[in-house]
């Protein structure tokens, strides 16, 4: 029957009627406005997430050029700079909490960011890494979880985006592997107590992360791997500049070239455990 295909107008509607034809189709027109605009929401926060990724290295390769350096007037430049790139990527942090209000506010916009958690938390971790080191270079120790988060708000003091315990752990454990290129280097140039320094500090997080158990994050213990083979790398350059310093202590120049040698082994070890 033809008139099967008619939806029965309800009562105080129009006598005309919709065809179920329309209404679905008016349906799945709605479904397909909702899933692109979702789309496109997911890859703003994407491009987002990986600009804030590539400053953060800049930042850290910037950091690892000049905090080494012998110059305390270039050190303190260096960090001053480094404060400035990192509000440069605050500014992108800026931005995607403009995109996640553009949900709702309140709870609807709260609950959009745990949404689309999992395109912003890779930038977010690179980001804490590059924090973190910055910290260190300035205060010799761990940034705090609420410092992460106060530097990621806005000026009334609202957060900008969530910093959870998780994204805090995570970009810490990456902080490790900054901290054993920043001690060699450091060691190149004849310094010979920060990477001792470097080396109480790595052991002291270590120690730390290893309690959390797997099963809570275990994202965390493939970098806890790489946490080890880090420190390993800091211990052997620091046992060799510790047996060096007794015999060479009033030998600069031969002691300087040891270190170079250190270096060298340890790289070469590395080289060697990547072909196995």
């Amino acid at each position: 029957m033809a008139d099967v295909d008619v939806l029965m107008p309800s009562e105080g509607e129009s006598s005309v009627g919709v065809s179920r034809k329309q209404h679905l189709m008016s349906t799945f027109e709605s479904y397909r406005a909702e899933l692109d605009t979702d789309n496109e929401r997911r890859e703003r926060l994407i491009i987002l997430s990986r600009s804030i990724t590539q400053l953060s290295k800049k930042l850290i390769f910037h950091l690892h050029r000049n905090a080494t350096s012998p110059s305390s007037q270039q050190k303190d430049k260096c960090l001053r700079e480094g404060r400035a790139k990192e509000r440069e990527i605050w500014v992108n942090f800026g931005k995607i909490k403009d995109e996640l209000k553009s949900i709702g506010e309140g709870d609807e916009a709260l609950k959009g960011y745990w949404r689309w958690n999992r395109q912003v938390s890779p930038g977010l971790e690179e980001y804490i890494e590059a924090l973190s080191f910055l910290y260190y270079l300035e205060h010799k120790s761990l940034v705090p979880l609420d410092a992460v988060q106060k530097t990621l708000s806005d000026e009334a003091g609202e957060p900008l985006v969530i910093v959870t315990p998780e994204d805090y752990i995570l970009g810490m454990s990456d902080l490790t592997g900054e901290l054993m290129r920043y001690a060699t280097n450091a060691l190149s140039t004849g310094d010979h107590n920060t990477p001792l320094e470097v080396c109480e500090f790595v052991r002291t997080v270590k120690a730390h992360f290893d309690g959390i158990p797997p099963h809570m994050l275990y994202k965390l213990s493939k970098k806890q791997e790489e946490t080890t083979r880090s420190l390993e790398k800091i211990e052997k350059v620091c046992y060799a500049l510790r047996l060096r310093l007794i015999e060479f202590a009033d030998k600069p120049e031969v002691l300087a070239m040891m270190a170079k040698r250190a270096l060298e082994d340890a790289a070469e070890r590395e080289e060697k455990g990547r072909e196995d």
